[in-house]
């Protein structure tokens, strides 16, 4: 089969990292500066519009691959009128690998003949928003030598990396479908956020400039906050979240405290999203590109874009009260419910996300996945009994700590329990749980930490030997090729691990060092943002790489499952899924929805997964 390399420049008016692929790509203002193409092994064209037999050639379903596939496809829609087209992307198959994303820091990591363009790029940047008629001759023909490099460089990744495995393709191309189809925001509820947040800083600055008699004019500006205080007699060299709310769990004078809040509400971005989503949303009122694909080693899924990832949780129960109360302008009404505008705006996130008109959103969540596969996967076979009979394995857990019975009434030591199991399974130690619950708002001894602790790998001895093996297997397999199991193998020097799915984890440049208890342990490189930095490992570690990878390996089936039923997919937002429905039965089909997510299949037969979830116009907690 002929296979099409390809790759576009372009300028706009727009910059694409604040708008987004889709919305940069339909926008009036943008332009092809040139594209560049090759078939197979043939040399690569350059030109400033892509001829009748590359045409041909995607329009009748030849192969065609990019980096970073989604611009690519989006050019060819919005440019060429060409959809549904057969494109394959080499940055996904890099992720897929444990490698950073980036065309150049692919090409450097595999030590490619050929390297991106840099002085190229340098010139590009140039003209990132000069008109293609305004760009001059000799900048466009450094431009083109610029683009025909990146096809040489995409062209021997694909050589040296291949292709995703058949399942993963599948994923691959449901993940894009998903960012494709995008989901539908509020802008007007965007814009009113925006407006009465704007006003309340404007009172801030006021307070802020009468407290501190001119010194701080405005929330954000923490070095004159910080020297203000000083002047009070506190001092410190930071004003993080967990600073303020220590500081304001104290006594102190009145006008400290009101500085601090004013510090604590208007210090942050609480409009950070709501301008984001106003930048991204396309005429037809979706957002699109807001997920990507292997954006964790474990194959997890990691936010893009609008980032649904890391949305504030906020302080509001009825979020949907909250947006009408916004969209009204009551500012009473949001004091009431949220205590303040900053809070609310933080709160009304979520349900800035909506259902299309006739629509309803289903949102289900796997319930304690992780948790669930680690008792699977280490064979501890009274949790997973615990967790099939629905037992409340917090209360559970923190009934063996207390020696008595602990129940959800006892909220205290609910939370200690809750904590434990959610921690303690990857190897915390005390120090570090005891920080946990302090961020939680528990204080307790290093000695109740360490008993915890203690009382959890007494009580699930199967889990802690699950810590041993997977670290001596890993071990075993950088030393001798393989692990006596057999799950562990080394390819080079990349480590991969066979997961219970048939799916690889795989750990680049690995070697061995001595760890702190003197005994052999693996260093590997990881991906972060654009480079690749070095990565201690123990038993913990690899053990939460493997669960978080078993329980994505649930979710990507059953996102599969879900969309060969046809259900239309929008997002994947940690451990739920959402789905946009015109069912006129919306409980039938989020039961038959749960149905399909709670379903374990072949490979993780006897894995106890529960579910839980909702159907609303408005996204929410």
């Amino acid at each position: 089969m002929r296979v099409l390399h390809i790759d576009f420049e372009t300028s706009s008016k727009l910059k694409i990292g604040d708008v987004g692929v889709y919305r940069y790509c339909e926008d009036l203002s943008t332009e092809l500066v040139c594209a560049a193409w090759a078939f197979d092994d043939e040399p690569v064209q350059v030109g400033s519009w892509l001829p009748i037999d590359v045409l041909d050639h995607i329009e009748n379903g030849g192969l065609v691959y990019a980096h970073n596939a989604a611009m690519e496809a989006q050019v060819l829609e919005n440019f060429f009128g060409l959809t549904d087209v057969n494109i394959r992307c080499t940055s996904a198959v890099a992720c897929y690998h444990a490698l950073p994303s980036s065309l150049e820091a692919v090409a450097e990591f595999l030590g490619l003949e050929f390297k991106k363009d840099k002085e190229g790029a340098k010139t590009l940047r140039k003209h990132f928003k000069t008109p293609v008629c305004d760009i001059p001759p000799e900048d466009l023909e450094v431009i083109k030598a610029y683009c025909k490099q990146d096809v040489e460089v995409e062209r021997a990744i694909h050589k040296r990396l291949g292709d995703l495995p058949s399942k993963e393709l599948r994923v691959w191309k449901l993940d894009q479908l998903m960012n494709s189809r995008g989901i539908t925001v509020d802008l007007p509820l965007a814009v009113r956020v925006m407006d009465i947040v704007e006003s309340a800083k404007g009172d801030l600055n006021e307070i802020l400039m009468e407290l501190t008699d001119g010194l701080v004019e405005r929330p954000t500006m923490g070095a004159r906050i910080i020297k203000w205080l000083s002047s009070k007699g506190i001092e410190t060299n930071t004003l993080n979240k967990e600073f303020v709310d220590k500081m304001l769990a104290t006594e102190l004078e009145d006008d400290v405290r009101e500085v601090l809040l004013c510090r604590q509400r208007g210090g942050g971005s609480s409009t950070g999203k709501y301008q984001k989503a106003i930048d991204m949303v396309q005429g037809d009122g979706r957002i699109r590109g807001n997920l990507k694909y292997h954006g964790a080693t474990t194959g997890r899924w990691a936010g893009s874009g609008f980032q649904p990832q890391n949305l504030p949780r906020g302080n509001v129960n009825d979020t949907d009260a909250l947006a009408d109360e916004f969209l009204r302008g009551d500012i009473n009404a949001i004091r009431r419910r949220a205590g303040n505008v900053f809070d609310g705006a933080k709160s009304a996130v979520r349900p800035l996300l909506k259902a299309s008109e006739g629509e309803r959103l289903y949102v289900v969540d796997y319930s304690s996945i992780e948790a669930r596969v680690l008792a699977w996967y280490a064979g501890q076979d009274d949790l997973v009994e615990a967790f099939r009979e629905g037992t409340d394995i917090y209360c559970l857990f923190a009934s063996k700590v207390f020696d008595r019975v602990i129940t959800k009434a006892d909220k205290r030591e609910r939370m200690v329990g809750k904590g434990a199991v959610l921690g303690l399974g990857y190897g915390m130690g005390a120090n570090k749980f005891k920080a946990t619950l302090s961020g939680q708002g528990m204080e307790v001894s290093l000695d109740f930490a360490q008993g915890v602790v203690d009382t959890y790998r007494e009580a699930y001895p199967s889990i802690r030997q699950l810590w041993y093996d997977l670290d001596n297997g890993a071990v075993q397999a950088v030393q001798s090729g393989e692990s006596k199991d057999g799950k562990w193998f080394t390819e080079g020097h990349t480590l991969v691990y066979t997961l219970p799915s048939g799916r690889y984890l795989r750990y680049q440049n690995c070697g061995l060092f001595s760890n702190r208890f003197d005994k052999p342990a693996v260093q590997y490189d990881r991906p972060l943002g654009k480079n690749l930095i070095r990565s201690d490992s123990y038993g913990g570690k690899w053990c939460e790489n493997v669960c978080q990878a078993i329980a994505r390996d649930v979710m990507a089936d059953s996102m599969l499952d879900l969309h060969d039923n046809g259900y239309k997919l929008l997002l994947t937002v940690h451990d739920e899924i959402i789905i946009e429905d015109n069912s006129q039965n919306p409980d039938f089909t989020l039961s038959s929805i749960e149905g399909i997510m709670s379903k374990a299949r072949n490979w993780c037969s006897g894995l106890p997964l529960a579910v839980e979830g909702f159907h609303s116009f408005r996204f929410k907690k």
